[in-house]
């Protein structure tokens, strides 16, 4: 079985990314455009360069590729006011030379806009960095891909000193250079920018704790060595001076704030940068010549070690493209389907009904789509899950240790996405869950009789509601309960992580349910009774809900319900907030427990 080390992802990378590629854009202002071969002479460029357009052609024209190509020499408008991004909505792939003033000197703002730009649009781009580095000097695209760094994230907080520890650390390194002349340089130059950079992103505030050793750091530990003893300055300190003044030379690069999901990596091979909409390899001409791009792409690619599941939807966004228009036809031929879905599209004149009915329309559509593009994405699907299955530990492959280890956490994420979703309806209907007073309720009133308009003139509709409780409560309960049972004086006391897992333990006798807010990050785990044993009875509550249950966009909701006192009936009225949907199966799974007689078999039957 083949280690991780010599697993070959390029293949399926090739697949799900560089075949999918159809529109190649060029961004270079020593290549001619269509406009400059038109209004100007071949002469006014160098052959070299020609050359170099000729090969980027050929290779687009060539029966593997078959791309459109695009050339800009970027003195064009749009090039000059970092909007020429808007244009590459239709490009796959842009192959962007840094300097575009003319000079390879150094930072060069109108690319790092367009890069910028491409980082925020929600077109997935593909970037290859083409260029000579500074002063075309060889291995100087170091410093083209901290540019580029630099300009997706926020200055690291490490790097930041204030005027007294900078002041502290200053007069003890002037006395140093007294017995060491020149030892501010040597210090500085004891570890490169892109190395140091690196052990920023992977190590961050760990980097300047006492005991952190990295061999990128011997050269500086042989210099911290050193010194006199007679100089009282620690060494984390020392290396939050270095980091701070080998930054300060970008402090105008860094931008307000990083990028999502921003990453990158470099080895000897390659380097790569990534965001959530960008993907960027730096290239040097001297180095790279145009024909190798597409084979360097797949190795920064393979370098990067995307999830298997951002191929598999790579792959997806391929199909879509390619066999989209032919699996449309087979779903809108059947005829009688389409009329009907129609005609429920269409029958909805209450602006919040037809929300509702536009994405039932969508999520119906999507299915069949799904089904008619299935064959590919399987076989595409099935020959990944093979190769993975070859090597020895594909998890730790692609996944961070930190991730792998918290099984809790897996568990919860998946029977949260097994019991719930967003909210998509614009109503109340079964299996919402409500806020209010501090307690969470399930909506288990048919869905059939929470349709608005369906009582016309009455503005209230009843509803039944199921208060749920918090698992680690309910669990409380049971050992309590236990405790009684068994006649002990005390039960041992567990942490949260142990109470969780015994949480988990009921998580399959049809008793939790798993809820993500949708503006809490956090898995709620909830017990359909006070205790997790499933034995007391569920606590129902009989109210009624104003203007037929529709919602507010801040998705609130007025409950009127009767509290009794002591010689008569109270009416309460409570604003609450639905704050998760259950999915349907699972909301009428929870119906049938309450009573089989309020279950409606063929909801989305028509007549």
């Amino acid at each position: 079985m083949p280690n991780n080390s010599t697993f070959d992802y390029k293949p399926h990378l090739k697949s799900a990314y560089i075949d999918p590629i159809r529109t190649v854009t060029v961004i270079d202002d020593e290549y001619p455009t269509i406009d400059d071969l038109i209004l100007s002479s071949k002469d006014d460029f160098s052959q070299e360069n020609i050359y170099r357009l000729k090969e980027i052609i050929d290779i687009s024209r060539s029966e593997e590729y078959n791309w459109l190509l695009d050339v800009y020499n970027g003195k064009e408008q749009k090039v000059r006011e970092g909007t020429v991004s808007n244009r590459l909505h239709h490009s796959d792939l842009l192959i962007l030379d840094y300097h575009l003033d003319g000079e390879d000197s150094g930072y060069c703002k109108k690319s790092i806009d367009i890069i910028k730009n491409l980082s925020e649009n929600r077109h997935f781009n593909i970037v290859a960095v083409h260029t000579k580095g500074y002063d075309g000097q060889k291995g100087s695209v170091n410093e083209v891909l901290i540019d580029i760094i630099t300009s997706l994230q926020e200055r690291p907080s490490i790097s930041v000193l204030n005027d007294k520890l900078k002041s502290n650390i200053d007069n003890a390194l002037d006395d140093w250079e007294i017995d060491e002349p020149g030892v501010r340089d040597e210090l500085i130059d004891s570890i490169s920018t892109i190395d140091l950079l690196l052990l920023i992103k992977q190590f961050n505030s760990d980097l300047c704790s006492g005991n952190f050793r990295h061999e990128n750091l011997d050269v500086f530990y042989d210099i911290y060595g050193r010194k006199p003893d007679s100089i009282k300055i620690p060494k984390p300190l020392v290396l939050k001076w270095i980091i701070s003044e080998k930054l300060d030379k970008y402090a105008n690069q860094f931008n307000d704030k990083t990028s999502k999901f921003f990453d990158w990596g470099i080895n000897d091979n390659c380097n790569w940068i990534k965001t959530e909409d960008l993907f960027i390899t730096v290239l040097g001409k001297k180095d790279t010549p145009i024909s190798e791009i597409p084979s360097q792409l797949l190795e920064a690619l393979s370098n990067s070690k995307p999830h298997p599941h951002k191929l598999i939807l790579s792959k997806l966004r391929s199909e879509i493209e390619s066999n989209g228009s032919f699996a449309a036809s087979n779903i809108l031929n059947k005829k009688f389907l389409q009329a009907a879905w129609l005609k429920e599209l269409l029958e909805n004149e209450d602006e919040h009904a037809i929300k509702t009915a536009a994405w039932q329309a969508v999520t119906k559509l999507w299915e069949e789509l799904a089904y008619e593009i299935k064959f590919n994405l399987d076989e595409f699907t099935i020959n990944l899950v093979r190769d993975l299955k070859k090597i020895s530990s594909p998890l730790d492959y692609f996944i961070e240790k930190s991730t792998l280890d918290d099984e809790l956490e897996q568990i919860k994420h998946a029977n949260c996405f097994s019991c719930s979703k967003k909210i998509t309806a614009h109503h109340l209907v079964t299996g919402h869950i409500l806020e209010f007073n501090k307690n969470h309720w399930l909506c288990l009133t048919p869905m059939c009789d929470l349709v608005p308009g369906q009582k016309n003139g009455n503005n209230l509709l009843p509803v039944t509601l199921v208060k749920m409780y918090d698992a680690k409560v309910a669990l409380n309960n049971t050992r309590e309960n236990m405790q009684k049972e068994l006649k002990l004086e005390s039960l041992p006391i567990i942490n949260d992580d142990e109470a969780t897992r015994q949480i988990l333990n009921y998580s399959t006798q049809n008793n939790l349910l798993f809820i993500q807010p949708e503006l809490d990050s956090k898995i709620h785990i909830l017990s359909f009774t006070v205790g997790l044993d499933g034995k007391a009875n569920p606590k129902v509550m009989d109210c009624y809900v104003e203007k037929q249950g529709i919602f507010s966009e801040e998705k609130k909701v007025i409950l009127k319900y009767a509290e009794p006192t002591d010689n008569e009936m109270n009416v309460t009225s409570v604003e609450a907030k639905i704050i998760a949907e259950l999915r349907y199966e699972y909301a009428l799974n929870l119906l049938g427990r309450l009573g089989v007689s309020k279950s409606r078999v063929g909801l989305d039957f028509i007549n």
